[in-house]
């Protein structure tokens, strides 16, 4: 079985990322959507002091300003905003409005181009903000709960993967006697097609991390949990746990 999840994960990375060279840039299309469903795409350039960079061109923050979410006029965006930078080590230029990564080496590349996707996935959560009367991010929301539950928890933990690539997850739950470390993934939009970056990243873990759980905690407040991504999500035995349940399921969470 681990064989032929490696196996599918190294199929569907090489079918799905398209690299299309322009001489001044190489265009890297990505497997990931935006908040359009559509491809994200990033743009790879050698620069003229010898380092590498790749770019979202501005396309995440410039989208969010057009629809209304602006990532410096509101404190706790702004605080979101700067806190997700810093995690997955992403520079911004508020200039030009680009997310970027700088390297001296090739062999950085992997690494420095997971984390940006990761980091734009989850500034694209944003938009959330601007389409809900709440005051807080939905992982402040479920930090907020676990503590008024008595789940302890440890924020922003990241691992390793298989891939050399370091994954992070919302939430880590330690291991006791009787339970199993719990990784947690919180997605604010659990529709058809965002089912892929929480999964690939628990795939990615899985040899690194064998005794471990994998949750995602879905916020069905605003969308229905969709079937393609509950059904995508449980044929890898991770476990989805309604957002508007939470009540039911907190007792599996908690250490005692």
């Amino acid at each position: 079985m681990i064989q032929d999840l490696k196996l599918l994960y190294d199929q569907w990375n090489n079918k799905k990322l398209i690299l299309e060279d322009f001489s001044d840039f190489i265009e890297i299309t990505t497997p990931f959507v935006d908040m359009h469903h559509d491809y994200i795409q990033l743009f790879f350039t050698h620069q003229k002091n010898g380092t590498y960079m790749i770019s979202d061109d501005g396309h995440i923050v410039n989208e969010l300003e057009m629809l209304g979410v602006n990532v410096n006029n509101a404190k706790k965006r702004k605080e979101f905003f700067n806190t997700t930078l810093k995690i997955f080590g992403v520079a911004f230029n508020s200039e030009t409005n680009e997310l970027c990564v700088s390297f001296d080496s090739l062999d950085d590349y992997p690494k420095k181009q997971n984390n940006l996707l990761q980091c734009i996935l989850r500034v694209s959560d944003m938009l959330l903000t601007a389409r809900n009367t709440v005051a807080s991010i939905f992982t402040e929301d479920v930090a907020t709960f676990f503590e008024d539950n008595n789940v302890f928890y440890t924020p922003d933990p990241g691992f390793i993967g298989k891939s050399g690539n370091q994954q992070n997850f919302d939430f880590a739950l330690p291991r006791t006697k009787k339970k199993n470390e719990k990784l947690i993934r919180a997605i604010n939009t659990p529709s058809a097609d965002n089912y892929t970056p929480p999964l690939f990243s628990f795939i990615d873990v899985r040899d690194a991390r064998p005794d471990s759980d994998f949750f995602v905690l879905a916020n069905d407040g605003n969308i229905p949990i969709a079937d393609k991504f509950l059904s995508s999500l449980n044929n890898y035995d991770v476990e989805v746990l309604a957002w508007s349940k939470r009540f039911d399921w907190v007792d599996k969470l908690r250490v005692i």
